[in-house]
């Protein structure tokens, strides 16, 4: 009752456990640098890859900074296309802007980033992709599956093996158990055996 009641216990836990950590898992991104500080502002392009090769739309976060080397204003303009050219977002104003980024779903691809702005304006571009953002509740779904699954088997095959060892234990011989004293009749006198010289009722020498 004890162990039953354990398992109950345990389960539970591990189940919340194994969900916690792929909701980290999945919320983890991945960085593609479109551009920096240090280099001019030119077109990039970028391919990105599914989750084992499925095209299922991936969370995608495009994080811009501008900065002007001659003062806090200036124009600035970005655009992203897929690889059939067609335009997916944009962004076009003044690099002063709090929002110059863009938030959104992309599919695993080609795509094409251009960037556009005034002389003495730089940038830092960067797309974060959740590869397993996609398949948040697949995930769950998935792994919760597998528990509950390693769950019943575990307890099947406790409860066949236990049945197994207890047939095989019913069906082997006793061991014959060994007495503390065992019975021998060596070294007393009245079991010795005599010889015919130490017989006492042996007949005479000499006659």
């Amino acid at each position: 009752m004890e162990r039953r009641i354990l398992n109950m216990i345990l389960w539970p836990v591990a189940l919340i456990l194994l969900n916690s950590l792929w909701l980290g898992i999945s919320d983890n991104s991945a960085p593609y640098e479109i551009n920096d500080y240090d280099h001019p502002i030119e077109e990039r392009i970028i391919t990105l890859g599914g989750v084992l090769g499925q095209d299922k739309p991936m969370p995608a976060v495009f994080d811009v900074e501008f900065r002007s080397l001659t003062g806090d204003e200036g124009s600035a303009e970005w655009k992203l296309y897929d690889g059939d050219d067609v335009l997916i977002a944009q962004w076009s104003g003044d690099i002063s802007d709090e929002n110059t980024g863009w938030e959104g779903e992309l599919k695993p691809g080609t795509y094409r980033f251009q960037t556009v702005s005034e002389q003495e304006v730089i940038t830092e571009q960067t797309l974060f992709i959740e590869p397993f953002g996609a398949y948040v509740f697949e995930g769950h779904i998935a792994l919760s599956s597998l528990l509950i699954f390693v769950a019943f088997a575990e307890t099947f095959v406790r409860k066949k093996g236990g049945e197994y060892l207890d047939k095989k234990n019913a069906q082997s011989p006793g061991a014959q158990e060994k007495a503390p004293f065992s019975h021998s009749s060596t070294g007393m006198p009245e079991y010795d055996a005599l010889t015919v010289e130490d017989d006492p009722w042996r007949t005479p020498k000499g006659l």
